[in-house]
C-alpha cells in the first residue's frame, strides 16, 4: 500500500546527509576503494539521477511516491496507527526500517523503536534505541546513533541527534568522528556538542577533543569545521615544519570571502630563526573570461642575516598572474606572469620556498602576454624580463621590449603553406652591452610528393629573412669582447649597425615501412624497419656581424638530427649541404604493445658547416664532416622491466661524446630505477665541466609489507668521488592515519653569503598524518622517490 505521512522519518533523517561536503559521484567513488581492505565497510554514495546532490532537499525526492510495508498494521479509536513487524519505508533511494513504528493521527507525534536503520545514499544511520518526532513542528530526536557517509570513510556516534525547524537545524549530543575502520579507532574527534546549520557552510563544535587512542592529546574549547563545498571568512588550518633551515615554521591562515568572485587569505607566518612573516594571496574574477592573482610576501629583517650587511634590509616577494579571454570565441587573450622579489635577495626561493614564481637556470621569469589566437593564424606579443638570482654574473640576459610574432599555418591538399615572422627588440640593463631591433620573416613551403601507408616523401622549401638594426656601445664588456680567452670574441669594428641577411632553404625527407610477421620465444610478433633519408642545403653566410640575444646551441639527438636548425634561436642559421640518415627498428607484441624501439641516425656534410655560435671558434673549425653518431633505445621486457639509453659518438675521433642508461623495474607499487650518464667536457663546454661527467644513481619505493614502504636515492659523481645527494625514508602507512620519516643529504649552494661554496646539507622530514581531519610536519615531510634534487621521472618512448 501507499501512504504519506510515513514519509516522517525519511524527512527528517535526511538532514543528517546534509551536513557532508557535497563532492561528485565519480570522485567519492573513486576514493572510498582504493584499498579494499581499508574502506570494505564502506557503501557506495547514490545520487538519484533527478537530484543535483547527494542531499535530500530535492522537489522531486520529497515528492516521489512512498511505499510502506510491514508485517502488520493497527489502527486504534483513539487515532493511533502502529506498524509493527519489519517494518520498511521506501521513497527513491530513501529507506527506511524499524521494528515499530506508531503515529499519533491527532497530536501527528511519530514514534519508532528497534533496529532503526535510515539511509538516503549520502549517509547510513542506525539505532537500537527510538526515533521521537511530530509531524508538525518537524522535530525528531534519535538516541544512540551510529552514522557511516557513504563514499569516504567518515563515521561516528552520538548518543543524541536532534533536528529541528524542519530539519534545517542538526544538533549531536556525545558526538565523535573518525576516517578509521571498525574495531580499528587509531584516532577520534570527540565533542560534548555539535550543531550544524544546514543553510550554513561551517558547522560548530564545544568542548571537542582529539583521541589516540584511548589517551587525549588536544583540547580544542570551540572550533568551526566545513560542512558544504562553500566559502566563507574564518581561520583556516594552521600548518606546522619543525627542523628546519627556518626553525619552528608556523602558519595561521585566515580567508575572506570578500564577494562572489572576490577573496583574499592573509598568512602570519612565524619562522623562529628569521622572524614573522606576512603573506596574503588576493583572488579575482572580476568578469566571465577574466581570472587573476595577486600575491606577496614581506618579512621586515631577518634575524639569520644579522651579521650580515643585509640585517637591516627588507625581504618581499610580489607576484601577479592574470588571464583575460576577451571574447566568447576565444580568439582574443592576455595573460601576465610576473615575480619580483628585492633586487639583493639571490636566496629568497632558497630560503622561503614560496607558491608561486617560474625559475629556470636561476632566472626568475617576468612575461606579459597577449593576441589573437586563430584555427590557422597567430598574432601574439610579449614583454619579458628576468630576475637572476645568483650573484657575480659577468653580463644579464636580454630583455624582450616588446616582441611581436605573426604565425599561420594553411593546408591546400599536398600543399602546405606556413609562415613564421617577428618584430623583436632586445634591451639590456648591463653596461657595454650591444642590443637590437630584429625583424624575421620565414615563409615556407610544403609538399607531399608521395603520402601512402608505408612511404611518405615530402619536399620543403622556405627562406630566412633577417634584418637586424644593432645599437653598439664604443667597448664591448669582457664577456662578450676578445679581451681574454673567456670572452665571447665579438668587437666593436666586427658588429654592423644595420645588417640583412637572407637565405633560402630546401628540404627533402622521406620514409619508409617495412613490416613483417616473425616468432621469438613461441610468441608472435610484429618488426618494422623504417629507414628515413634527408637532404638539406642552406647556403653559407658570415653572421659574425651580429651578435647573440637569444640563440644557442641545440642539443643533439636522434630526432634533432632531422630539424633544419642546428642553433635555437634566430640569431644564427646554419649552413648546411647535407645528407641524414637513419632509420628506427620496433617490435611490436600480438596485442600491439611497442616492446622494442631502436633508431640510429648520422649526418653527412658534403661541405663542412663553416657558421659557429661565437666569432671566437671560427678560427677553430676542425672540418666536421660528419655530425654524432647518435642512438636512441627503448625496451619493454615484460611491462614491468624497462631500459633506455641514448649515446652520441663522435666516429672521427672514435670518442664517446655523451651516452645515459636508465634500467628500471615498475610493478605493482614496487619501483627500482637505476642510471649512469656521461658526459665528454671536450663536446661541451658550455656545461663548464672541469673534467668528464660520469654520474651513477638510482631511486627506488619499496612496500615491505601492505603497512610499511620504503624509498630510497643515492646519486655519485664518480670523477669527483663526492655524493650529489642521498636519501631513506620509511613510512607507515594504515587505514586512517601514517607516518613518514625521511632523510636526505645534498649539495646546497649558498648564492649570496658564499656565492660558489656548496656544502653538504642534511634534512629530516617527519609526517604524521590523521587521514580525513590534518597533518603534522617537521621539515620537508614529502614522502616520494627521487631525491630533491634529482626528482624521479620516466624516461622512455616507447606507444603502449
Amino acid at each position: 500500500m501507499r501512504i504519506r505521512i510515513i514519509g516522517l522519518p525519511l524527512l527528517l533523517l535526511s538532514g543528517l546527509s546534509q551536513a557532508q561536503t557535497q563532492e561528485t559521484t565519480a570522485a567519492t567513488q573513486e576514493a572510498a576503494f582504493n584499498f579494499s581492505r581499508c574502506f570494505s565497510h564502506v557503501p557506495l554514495k547514490v545520487v538519484s539521477p533527478s537530484a543535483p546532490s547527494s542531499g535530500m532537499s530535492s522537489g522531486q525526492g520529497n515528492n516521489a511516491p512512498i511505499t510502506v510495508t510491514a508485517e502488520t498494521l493497527d489502527a486504534t479509536r483513539d487515532g493511533k496507527v502502529v506498524y509493527s513487524g519489519d517494518v520498511q519505508v521506501e521513497q527513491a533511494q530513501r529507506k527506511f526500517s524499524a521494528d515499530y513504528l506508531e503515529l499519533e493521527q491527532l497530536s501527528k507525534d511519530v514514534l519508532a523503536e528497534g533496529n532503526i536503520y535510515y539511509t538516503d545514499g549520502a549517509i547510513t544511520v542506525d539505532s537500537q534505541q527510538r526515533l521521537t518526532g511530530n509531524l508538525t513542528s518537524k522535530d525528531t530526536q534519535l538516541d544512540e546513533a551510529n552514522y557511516q557517509f557513504h563514499g569516504e570513510p567518515g563515521r561516528g556516534h552520538a548518543k543524541q541527534v536532534r533536528l529541528s525547524d524542519n530539519t534545517s537545524q542538526v544538533d549531536l549530543k556525545g558526538a565523535s568522528y573518525t576516517t578509521c575502520p571498525p574495531d580499528g579507532e587509531a584516532w577520534q574527534l570527540k565533542a560534548s556538542s555539535v550543531q550544524v546549520e544546514q543553510d550554513e557552510v561551517f558547522g560548530e563544535a564545544w568542548n571537542a577533543v582529539l583521541w589516540l587512542g584511548d589517551v587525549p592529546v588536544f583540547y580544542f574549547p570551540y572550533i568551526k569545521f566545513p560542512v558544504k563545498d562553500e566559502r566563507q571568512s574564518g581561520l583556516l588550518y594552521p600548518s606546522f615544519e619543525f627542523g628546519g633551515d627556518n626553525g619552528t615554521d608556523i602558519s595561521l591562515p585566515y580567508y575572506w570571502n570578500i564577494a562572489p568572485n572576490y577573496d583574499a587569505t592573509f598568512t602570519p607566518r612565524y619562522m623562529k630563526k628569521r622572524g614573522t612573516m606576512a603573506q596574503l594571496e588576493f583572488r579575482y574574477l572580476p568578469t566571465a573570461g577574466q581570472s587573476g592573482t595577486l600575491y606577496g610576501e614581506y618579512l621586515s629583517s631577518d634575524d639569520e642575516l644579522n651579521e650580515t650587511r643585509w640585517r637591516d634590509d627588507h625581504r618581499w616577494l610580489f607576484n601577479w598572474r592574470h588571464n583575460a579571454r576577451f571574447d566568447d570565441a576565444g580568439h582574443w587573450r592576455a595573460s601576465a606572469d610576473y615575480t619580483k622579489v628585492a633586487d639583493w635577495d639571490k636566496e629568497y626561493f632558497d630560503d622561503f620556498s614560496p607558491p608561486v614564481g617560474q625559475i629556470v637556470d636561476d632566472q626568475l621569469m617576468q612575461s606579459f602576454r597577449g593576441g589573437y589566437y586563430d584555427k590557422h593564424w597567430q598574432l601574439t606579443t610579449e614583454i619579458r624580463d628576468y630576475q637572476i638570482l645568483k650573484t657575480n654574473l659577468n653580463t644579464m640576459p636580454f630583455q624582450l621590449a616588446p616582441s611581436l610574432a605573426l604565425t599561420s599555418y594553411r593546408g591546400f591538399g599536398d600543399v602546405d603553406l606556413g609562415l613564421n615572422s617577428e618584430v623583436t627588440q632586445f634591451k639590456n640593463d648591463a653596461d657595454q652591452v650591444y642590443e637590437a631591433t630584429r625583424v624575421h620573416i620565414e615563409p615556407k613551403l610544403v609538399y607531399s610528393v608521395i603520402n601512402q601507408p608505408g612511404a611518405q616523401l615530402t619536399a620543403d622549401v622556405g627562406a630566412y629573412y633577417t634584418h637586424y638594426e644593432q645599437d653598439i656601445p664604443d667597448t664591448l664588456s669582457s664577456y662578450y669582447g676578445d679581451q681574454n680567452t673567456n670572452g665571447l670574441g665579438f668587437t666593436t669594428d666586427g658588429l654592423d649597425s644595420s645588417v640583412d641577411r637572407l637565405l633560402p632553404r630546401f628540404r627533402l625527407n622521406g620514409t619508409l615501412v617495412f613490416d613483417r610477421e616473425t616468432q621469438w620465444f613461441e610468441q608472435d610478433f610484429t618488426q618494422t624497419i623504417e629507414p628515413q633519408l634527408q637532404y638539406l642545403y642552406v647556403p653559407f653566410k658570415d653572421q659574425d656581424n651580429i651578435g647573440l640575444y637569444d640563440t644557442t646551441d641545440m642539443r643533439q639527438d636522434y630526432y634533432s638530427l632531422f630539424s633544419d636548425r642546428r642553433y635555437a634561436g634566430l640569431d644564427r642559421i646554419n649552413d648546411a649541404n647535407q645528407i641524414t640518415a637513419g632509420f628506427t627498428s620496433r617490435i611490436y607484441d600480438a596485442e600491439s604493445v611497442e616492446r622494442l624501439r631502436l633508431a640510429l641516425a648520422q649526418t653527412y656534410n658534403f661541405i663542412s658547416p663553416r657558421v659557429q655560435l661565437f666569432p671566437k671558434h671560427n678560427d677553430e673549425i676542425s672540418d666536421p664532416k660528419r655530425s654524432f653518431l647518435t642512438f636512441e633505445g627503448d625496451l619493454n621486457i615484460d611491462n614491468n622491466w624497462f631500459v633506455h639509453t641514448e649515446a652520441q659518438q663522435d666516429t672521427r675521433n672514435k670518442r664517446l661524446a655523451a651516452a645515459n642508461i636508465t634500467l628500471e623495474y615498475n610493478n605493482q607499487g614496487k619501483l627500482a630505477q637505476l642510471g649512469f650518464r656521461h658526459l665528454n667536457q671536450t663536446y661541451f663546454t658550455d656545461a663548464d665541466l672541469d673534467d668528464d661527467l660520469n654520474q651513477l644513481g638510482g631511486t627506488f619505493s619499496w612496500p615491505l609489507d601492505p603497512q610499511w614502504r620504503l624509498i630510497g636515492g643515492y646519486y655519485r659523481d664518480i670523477e669527483l668521488n663526492r655524493n650529489i645527494d642521498t636519501l631513506i625514508g620509511l613510512r607507515y602507512d594504515s587505514c586512517c592515519w601514517a607516518v613518514s620519516l625521511v632523510w636526505e643529504q645534498s649539495q646546497k649552494e649558498y648564492k649570496q653569503t658564499n656565492p660558489g661554496e656548496v656544502e653538504q646539507e642534511t634534512l629530516i622530514g617527519l609526517r604524521f598524518e590523521l587521514k580525513g581531519l590534518s597533518s603534522l610536519a617537521t621539515g620537508d615531510g614529502s614522502f616520494s622517490p627521487g631525491t630533491n634534487l634529482l626528482p624521479y621521472y620516466r624516461p622512455f618512448n616507447l606507444n603502449n
